[in-house]
């Protein structure tokens, strides 16, 4: 059910009190992500989200999963210099693909933050999502993951389910991008910011690109067999595209720590040599 509880909105604005400008530097890219909950807290200024929601694709149903997954790129992976030149039509357009990949630390010229880069380059970003969508769903099949789960499930299941999410947003300090699987074939996506645990369940906040210039909380209680959610009807959350998160963390890490993803490197190859003994005999 949605909340309205007067403990939620003075977790909101508790979060609120820590709204993050984003890096303007190199140097504190680095030094900002040293605060785990530094790119999380960027999510509670509109001055970071997109300022435009969820609209578009293939055959005007929207780009949901992809507005997501471009919105987290941005908050882990930009830069800002706003006293540089703006980028022309061409350089944004490769910006904006920059942030679509995810392969590197993206430096956006002439800008403050993410709302002034997305509101004058909204088409650009538009085309790209589209783009982007037709790619995963029309070539890759990705949309067959969208109707892999249930939109309802027994009371363990869900709870199973949002164990592992909280495992990902607060064990491993991500924002987790989940799929919501609604009845039929129809399947939405929102990002699971922070999940406090209470008692018999989880308090969240999420970021919906439906509505994508500010957080919103959600309660999850155990017996739940699903989410009631605006006008979603009622759905069920998936934990998904863990491993795009990973390349992001990834980036993070060459950019920031090289020495640290090297010893890390080394461990997964000395338990992978390992491994493979083992199933040797």
């Amino acid at each position: 059910m949605k909340v309205t509880l007067l403990a939620f909105a003075a977790l909101v604005c508790s979060f609120e009190a820590l709204a993050q400008t984003p890096s303007m530097s190199e140097e504190s890219f680095c030094s900002d992500r040293q605060d785990t909950s530094f790119v999380k807290d960027l999510t509670l200024d509109s001055h970071n989200l997109m300022p435009f929601r969820n609209h578009g694709g293939i055959g005007n149903g929207g780009v949901c999963w992809w507005h997501s997954r471009f919105q987290r790129n941005a908050l882990y992976l930009t830069i800002y210099k706003p006293e540089l030149a703006k980028p022309s039509i061409d350089e944004a357009r490769v910006l904006v693909k920059e942030i679509r990949d995810a392969k590197n630390i993206i430096v956006i010229p002439g800008y403050k933050n993410f709302a002034q880069f997305a509101n004058e380059n909204e088409a650009l970003i538009q085309r790209e999502l589209e783009k982007w969508q037709k790619g995963d769903g029309v070539i890759r099949f990705a949309w067959v993951k969208g109707l892999s789960g249930s939109a309802d499930n027994e009371p363990s299941k869900m709870k199973e389910i949002m164990d592992k999410i909280y495992e990902d947003v607060e064990i491993n300090k991500n924002i987790s991008y989940n799929k919501l699987q609604i009845p039929g074939i129809e399947a939405h996506a929102w990002l699971v910011v922070h999940m406090e645990k209470v008692d018999g369940g989880y308090n969240l906040e999420i970021l919906d690109s439906n509505f994508s210039n500010k957080t919103e909380m959600y309660r999850y209680r155990e017996g739940d067999t699903n989410f009631n959610y605006h006008d979603y009807f009622r759905f069920s959350p998936f934990l998904d595209n863990t491993t795009e998160m990973k390349r992001i963390n990834k980036v993070i890490s060459q950019k920031c720590n090289p020495d640290k993803l090297a010893k890390e490197a080394k461990k997964e190859e000395a338990d992978k040599i390992v491994k493979e003994e083992n199933l040797r005999g």
